[in-house]
Order: C-alpha cells, then sequence, then structure tokens
C-alpha cells in the first residue's frame, strides 16, 4: 500500500507544474483572409480567430477571441474570448459571448440575436478557464470565481461520494479491499482508463464546441464522466475498513478520509482550478482501477 501511495506522489509531483506552462500556451491566429471562402464551420478551443472572407457555417472558439469583418453564415460563439463585429461584417447567425463580451459596430449586420454585454464578466470566465487553459484572470472577479467553482467542487464531491458508501456500502468496500490487496494493479489500470478516456473526451468535446447548441451536451458528457470517479473516491475513502461492513452507514474513518479528500482537491482547485480537476481524476483513478478489477464490486479478485 505504501508503494501505491509513493507512486501517486510521484505521478503528482511530475504532472501538477505542466499546468501553468499549459496556461501561458497561446496559439497564433487562425485567419479566413479576404477572398477566401470557407465552405464549413471553423472552430478551436484557445486559439484566435480573425475572419475577413466568407465562411458559410459557425465560427466558435471555445477560450479565443473572434474578429468578424467578412461574411460568417452561421453563428459566432466564444464562451470565454472576446467577440468584435467590424462595421462591414455580415453574420447571418446568432452571436454568443458567455464571459468575454460582445463589440458590435452600428453597421454590422446580424440577422440573429446578439448574447454578450460589451463588458467582460470576470467571474464566469475565471469559471470557464477550467475546462480551457488560458491566460489567468487577475482581479477580485476571477478570486471570486475561483472560490465559488472550488466550493462548488468539494461539497458536491463529498456529498456523492458519501451517497455512493450509503447506497453502496458492501460493493464499495468490495471495491476498496480489491485495492488494498493490489494497489499497483488498480493505480495502473486506474491512470490507463483516465488516460483513455481524456483522449476520447477531448476531440468530443471540441466537436460539440463547434455548434451553439452543443454547450448543454458538453455538460452532460462531463457530469457522466464524473460519476465512475466519484465512485473511485468512495473506494478510496474506505481504505482503513478492514471488513466489509454490516450496514449502510458511513463509517467515521470514511468520513474523515473522505473529508479530507474533497478538502485537499477543493483548496488546490481555489489556487488553480484546472490543476483542482486534475488532481481529483489522478487521486480517484486507483479506486477506479480497483472498481474495475472488483467487477463494481462484486468479487475481490486473487493476489496474482
Amino acid at each position: 500500500m505504501r508503494r501505491c501511495y509513493i507512486a501517486l506522489i510521484v505521478i503528482l509531483a511530475g504532472l501538477l507544474p505542466v499546468f501553468p506552462a499549459l496556461a501561458q500556451v497561446r496559439e497564433r491566429t487562425l485567419l479566413v483572409p479576404a477572398g477566401q471562402h470557407v465552405a464549413g464551420n471553423i472552430a478551436t478551443t484557445t486559439q484566435d480567430i480573425e475572419v475577413a472572407g466568407t465562411v458559410d457555417g459557425d465560427v466558435t472558439s471555445w477560450s479565443g477571441d473572434i474578429v468578424i469583418s467578412g461574411r460568417v453564415g452561421g453563428d459566432v460563439v466564444s464562451y470565454n474570448g472576446h467577440i468584435i463585429v467590424a462595421g462591414m461584417a455580415e453574420v447571418g447567425g446568432h452571436i454568443l459571448a458567455l464571459s468575454g463580451g460582445v463589440q458590435r459596430e452600428p453597421s454590422a449586420s446580424v440577422a440573429g440575436q446578439v448574447l454578450g454585454g460589451p463588458e467582460p464578466v470576470g467571474a464566469l470566465a475565471s469559471l470557464f478557464d477550467i475546462f480551457a487553459p488560458a491566460p489567468v484572470a487577475q482581479g477580485s472577479d476571477a478570486a471570486v470565481g475561483r472560490l465559488l467553482f472550488s466550493l462548488a467542487l468539494g461539497v458536491f464531491l463529498l456529498a456523492f461520494c458519501l451517497l455512493c458508501i450509503a447506497l453502496w456500502p458492501g460493493r464499495t468496500a468490495t471495491a476498496s479491499m480489491t485495492l488494498r490487496r493490489l494497489p499497483l494493479r488498480a493505480l495502473a489500470l486506474g491512470l490507463l482508463t483516465t488516460l483513455i478516456l481524456g483522449l476520447l473526451l477531448l476531440p468530443l468535446v471540441t466537436l460539440l464546441a463547434a455548434t451553439l447548441i452543443g454547450l448543454p451536451l458538453i455538460a452532460v458528457l462531463l457530469a457522466l464522466a464524473l460519476v465512475p470517479y466519484i465512485y473511485g473516491m468512495a473506494t478510496l475513502a474506505l481504505l482503513p475498513a478492514r471488513a466489509l461492513p454490516r450496514t449502510s452507514g458511513v463509517s467515521q474513518s470514511a468520513l474523515v478520509l473522505a473529508v479530507t479528500l474533497a478538502l485537499l482537491i477543493a483548496l488546490v482547485a481555489m489556487v488553480a482550478p484546472l490543476a483542482g480537476l486534475a488532481l481529483f481524476y489522478l487521486v480517484a483513478s486507483p479506486g477506479l482501477g480497483a472498481a474495475i478489477l472488483s467487477r463494481g464490486g462484486l468479487v475481490v479478485p486473487l493476489h496474482s
């Protein structure tokens, strides 16, 4: 068991310095020059977009800024960036900027609605920074956004972790016993599952972000992805127990460990939301691996 914790600490120490570096990455602007015609949609994650030519479909960026001086046939969306619509621009759909604000010249033609005021919403912007690396916002609004997110994340994880233990005490404890018996195998399987899931989710989220209707679908997808990791965190919280529980109550040791884990993740998320989420997935990965090895808490595998 000590080797499991040592391996986890080494992995965390090696990965956490990566996030500040990612936060500084900014790609070159994606430019559609005057005279160029794009028949489909354009979508980026952190890259800025400038359209001086014609785009028949939607123009979407998760956290990049968008400048429209040409023609766009569909919607223009930036969830955490600023949108500028120049005087001669034509937009055939809607314009949406959830947190970065919209600057529109009076002579610009917009067929749909413009959702987003002229001023950025700082607190909301800091919340959206957790999903896409962008330059770290400064000021009281950003601090409030990080505080609200960290509190909500800590309470959410603790509540559902304890709910898993209360509803499925036997299965959760069986998965926890599997983690105790096969810590290295559970750790390796959990981290491999997390890596594969991340590689599958990133392109899917990027594809959904390319359309205005994709935002609620992304929220549902991310919520579903949290479920197995919350179960993994519950499995980790039951590690101090030495036997299967006979009741559906939550033991004091499990409560203390669950509160400690949720508090640690919330504190990290308060400083760096993206790092807080990454810490949660890494901490819960061994429990997820144990749950897979135990077939959802049905059997305890033998030593190999």
